[in-house]
């Protein structure tokens, strides 16, 4: 996995990182095949509703373990350190190249913290607490609650995703701090 192996994204560079996408990935697969399951009617519906539950719940776990641990994560660089000058007021005055770059548009973002704490608490009901309670409390005769279940955890797993690279500090943010 390359996210795990990039020293310089201390949020990335974790054994949670692989860990959580195992889970989820495996979490939403049993999660689709609760709800194909239910629908077909295949004696397996409770061995993969069982496990969609147990990994959903696991994946929860990690994944939280994951968010606290990068709360509590500062970053060792700085302008000066970024720029290789260690002068103790530098300053951008423009960024070059007549404006916005690759590396301007993939990387950073304008997000203020509300939203990135919408999303964060979003995705986590999402991926996590609905699609749980869906599984657990959902009716073998209603198929609905196990596809409402996997849509759920899906869009919620687009957002987690989109928070993961957003909850990135990627070390060139120091250096392009503006946008011309």
């Amino acid at each position: 996995m390359i996210y795990a192996c990039l020293k310089f994204l201390r949020q990335w560079y974790s054994p949670l990182t692989v860990l959580n996408f195992f889970l989820m990935g495996c979490a939403s697969g049993f999660t689709l095949a609760t709800a194909l399951a239910a629908v077909t009617g295949d004696e397996r519906f409770a061995y993969f509703a069982g496990m969609a539950v147990f990994l959903t719940a696991g994946a929860l776990v990690s994944r939280y373990v994951s968010l606290l641990r990068n709360r509590n994560l500062r970053s060792p660089s700085t302008l000066q350190s970024a720029i290789g000058v260690h002068h103790p007021t530098i300053r951008q005055i423009a960024q070059g190249a007549m404006g916005g770059s690759f590396n301007t548009r993939a990387f950073m973002h304008h997000y203020g913290v509300p939203v990135l704490r919408l999303v964060r608490r979003g995705f986590i009901v999402l991926a996590f607490i609905l699609p749980l309670l869906l599984l657990w409390f959902g009716d073998t005769e209603t198929w609905l609650f196990y596809g409402l279940a996997f849509a759920l955890q899906y869009l919620g797993l687009l957002a987690e995703r989109w928070y993961f690279f957003i909850e990135a500090e990627h070390p060139q943010n120091i250096y392009y701090q503006m946008i011309s």
